[in-house]
């Protein structure tokens, strides 16, 4: 069975799943009947599969989840409305609105094919290479329920009580029959469960294996464990999941010399795990590309007042000032300028998403440092090995505040769908683009719960303000 087929037999329930009711029924809840898993080949495909799912529609890796939480910054603008990011920007999504829909729809039905798939792989003979898949699949529902749990509940660090009820997301750990309807978890649930699938991912796979592009590895996992860490409040737990990715995951941070260069390229020397998009498989005019180009969906501008594009056209000599690019957009006054982040390998809508790499790495580093050990020096090495490797020239500082480490996300991290949740895990506010003040506990920093799932479980309970 070919990639491409298996990719049919993982997705073709799609277009079913956004009519019907989601997580709680069969069509995203297992993979298609009969379809079986015998061999390290078919489980390599099913593994394959769990990417192209998250990668060909709206609201996921490569579309409008991947610059999330920029566009509800006002370091982004609108430059021509086309209507498909607007209710993100200006806060006014609705639980009949489209895009929790998607987002809801096929991000449960990834999770729901890891466990068929895992489910399928019971009574298989283990090898090395098996249990390297396996913890993959582990990995990937570890990565689907926290992404989840970003778009849909608040951040556990910055509530009053993670045992309340109701307050995390409904958990996809099994395969169920076509009746069951889920119930949302606490938060701490939904992150106990979260840290549980990365911790059984690195356990099922040898930390000696060399990264492979559009994959998991043990410091994929890793890495993505230490981010939850961060938003759990864990800083200690944080800090050491850290500092082993930087100490011994092989990766290395852009230099000056290529920071510009990289972001056409494939398996860069930051990149701990990115999506891979292909000509075939990607999110076409909903694409990251797309909507940071004035010949596209121009709706990821930079914006003119913001902190981003202020500190670099001021600063030439930062090499993060050369991915920005100055473009007219048709019917438009003047120019604007956009990320150059997502140019292309063939054509705008082929860019793979980094989803976590290694700059993000020194980041949570330097934020667990200062908020778990009160060590602004400690927390200044971090941003000192980054900014040295962006700026020509540059000094080192002896110490850093939150807001020093909240601006480092902004500059290095911009439309890579960070700001938003920096400042919120920190209990800060943010402007969106039109001029609101949104506070980190506000209800519209989280999704709705698409209305269909509360349409088909009327018990199931809706986020607040919806």
């Amino acid at each position: 069975m070919n990639m491409k087929k298996i990719y049919l037999v993982l997705g073709l329930t799609a277009g079913l799943t956004l009519s019907s009711c989601g997580l709680d029924t069969e069509p995203s809840t297992s993979l298609a009947e009969g379809i079986a898993i015998t061999t390290e080949n078919d489980l390599q495909n099913a593994v394959n599969g769990i990417g192209y799912i998250l990668s060909e529609d709206q609201m996921l890796y490569g579309s409008e989840f991947g610059i999330y939480a920029d566009l509800l910054t006002n370091d982004f603008k609108i430059a021509k409305d086309y209507g498909h990011t607007t209710k993100i920007s200006q806060y006014n999504i609705t639980k009949n609105d489209e895009l929790p829909d998607y987002a809801y729809s096929f991000f449960y039905m990834a999770a729901a094919n890891c466990n068929k798939a895992l489910q399928l792989t019971e009574n298989m003979e283990s090898s090395a290479s098996i249990q390297e898949l396996k913890g993959q699949l582990y990995a990937w529902r570890g990565l689907i329920h926290f992404d989840l749990a970003r778009m849909f509940a608040h951040i556990p660090s910055t509530v009053n009580d993670v045992n309340a009820a109701n307050s995390g997301i409904v958990l996809s750990t099994e395969v169920y029959e076509p009746t069951y309807k889920g119930k949302r978890s606490t938060l701490k649930e939904t992150y106990d469960q979260i840290i549980s699938d990365l911790t059984t991912a690195m356990d099922l796979m040898d930390p000696a294996n060399t990264k492979v592009t559009g994959y998991f590895n043990y410091y994929a996992a890793l890495a993505i464990r230490a981010r939850a860490y961060l938003y759990m409040g864990e800083y200690a737990k944080a800090l050491a999941d850290a500092k082993e990715v930087i100490a011994d995951g092989g990766y290395e941070l852009y230099t000056i010399g290529n920071y510009d260069k990289v972001w056409a390229q494939e398996g860069t020397s930051e990149s701990i795990f990115e999506l891979l998009i292909t000509a075939t498989h990607n999110s076409q005019r909903y694409s990251l590309g797309y909507y940071t180009d004035a010949s596209g969906y121009p709706e990821c501008a930079l914006s003119d007042n913001g902190k981003v594009l202020t500190y670099l056209l001021a600063n030439a000599d930062d090499v993060r000032s050369k991915v920005i690019k100055e473009q007219a957009v048709s019917g438009v006054a003047g120019t604007h300028y956009f990320p150059a982040k997502y140019p292309g390998r063939d054509g705008l809508y082929v860019n793979n998403p980094k989803i976590i790499r290694l700059s993000e790495v020194y980041l949570i580093a330097a934020e667990a440092e200062l908020k778990g050990n009160n060590d602004g020096a400690a927390a200044a090495s971090y941003i000192n090995e980054i900014e040295k490797n962006r700026v020509t020239g540059y000094t080192d500082v002896a110490s850093v505040s939150i807001d020093d480490i909240i601006f480092e996300y902004e500059k290095e991290m911009f439309a890579e769908n960070q700001i938003a949740f920096a400042f919120w895990r920190n209990k800060q506010s943010v402007t969106n683009q039109v001029g609101g003040i949104i506070n980190y506990d506000d209800n519209r920093t989280i999704m709705p719960i698409p209305q269909r799932e509360i349409d088909y479980d009327a018990t199931l309970v809706q986020n607040s303000g919806y």
